[in-house]
């Protein structure tokens, strides 16, 4: 059975984090909707709290309610994992930043730092 829109907005205003919103688009195209959460956080460039957008997740109109949810879960758990990209630092700089150009950091892929293995130690049964 297909979800409509309407089953699909009744759904996720059922769902609640913080004050965010979740906002539902209609994709005809391949029977479904997009779904993007939407909050008040600040924003670095402007230096200022700003309307942000999450990346947008595509819901099937045959996904179930709890694929729905799961879905807005994972969304927002995606948002807060790109804030803390943007807030973490080291010497001043956010070297895990969601905004990195994936062609540039393959053209600059640093020397890994990797442990040296641990000695096997090898215990004689008494």
């Amino acid at each position: 059975m297909s979800l409509t829109t309407e089953q699909a907005r009744k759904i996720l205003d059922e769902v609640a984090f913080q004050d965010w919103k979740f906002e539902l688009v209609s994709y005809d195209m391949a029977g479904g909707w997009w779904l993007q959460v939407q909050f008040a956080a600040f924003d670095p460039t402007a230096g200022d709290v700003a309307w942000q957008k999450g990346r947008k997740w595509y819901v099937s109109s045959h996904a179930t309610p709890s694929e729905l949810v799961q879905t807005a879960f994972k969304a927002v758990m995606t948002a807060m994992e790109h804030e803390v990209r943007e807030s973490f630092f080291y010497r001043q700089a956010a070297i895990f930043g969601p905004h990195f150009d994936v062609d540039e950091l393959a053209e600059r892929l640093p020397q890994l730092q990797l442990r040296a293995p641990l000695e096997k130690v090898y215990v004689k049964d008494v």
